[in-house]
């Protein structure tokens, strides 16, 4: 049975439909890489389906529970984003605190957790992705890498069923990209669930269990990554590995 199941998402912004009807489903454990060349709503489709945007139209299943994309309730959002986690491309760490109390306050002031036991937690966190060193350092302290690795930690924090990362290395140059994508390699040997928007092929190849491929606001084609890199089905797909192929 799927943790997560989409079901005709639809999208427009003004005029511009971004998300035509997208549908794609995500079991415990599984890693899902979405890929896609740039506007083709795979951003677009993470938020909406983490509530950063409101869809249109569509219906979400989440673990067990069916929810209607267009008239769900601000309490029930709440309730689903208790569960899962967010890792933005551009860290989202606040620049004022330090890397303890960004991982910490999630848990302090929405979970209502006692500060001791959200500092030990956070702690836990920030081990699991070599970052307890730094703990009372600030972001502007940091590498990029090494800020993306707190903010998965703070995702990690909430023991959340399911991680969405938008674009986790899009920002970094190749030896900090390598470090992330090593935590992440980690966090799935783990059988942390994950839906990833990224344009790292090996890391798609390697680790994913499903890719899907989206242009134009559908999704194109998806499959095992075995069968997604060497026999993909649509022309369209295989211009898109081509033009991979040669960046």
């Amino acid at each position: 049975m799927a943790l997560l199941d989409i079901k005709n998402i639809r999208k427009k912004f003004d005029e511009t439909e971004v998300l035509r009807g997208v549908s794609f489903s995500v079991n415990k454990g599984d890693v899902v890489s979405i890929l896609g060349p740039s506007g083709s709503g795979k951003t677009t489709l993470l938020r909406c389906v983490n509530f950063l945007e409101k869809a249109d139209s569509g219906l979400m299943e989440f673990d067990g529970q069916m929810y209607d994309l267009k008239t769900i309730s601000k309490k029930e959002i709440l309730e689903i984003q208790k569960h899962t986690g967010f890792v933005f491309q551009d860290y989202n760490l606040f620049r004022n605190k330090n890397v303890l109390d960004n991982v910490t306050l999630g848990l302090t002031s929405a979970r209502k957790m006692s500060h001791d036991k959200a500092e030990k937690k956070a702690m836990d966190m920030l081990g699991r992705v070599g970052m307890a060193d730094h703990a009372k350092q600030f972001p502007s302290q940091l590498s990029g890498g090494q800020q993306q690795r707190v903010a998965i930690a703070r995702a990690l924090a909430t023991d959340p069923r399911i991680i969405y990362f938008d674009e986790p290395t899009s920002a970094l140059d190749p030896q900090l990209t390598g470090e992330v994508l090593t935590v992440m390699r980690q966090l799935a040997d783990d059988g942390m669930t994950m839906l990833v928007v990224t344009h790292e092929m090996s890391f798609a190849r390697d680790v994913s269990s499903k890719v899907i491929f989206m242009d134009g606001g559908v999704v194109v084609e998806s499959g095992t990554p075995d069968v997604f890199f060497r026999n993909p089905k649509e022309e369209r797909t295989r211009e898109f590995l081509r033009m991979e192929e040669n960046n």
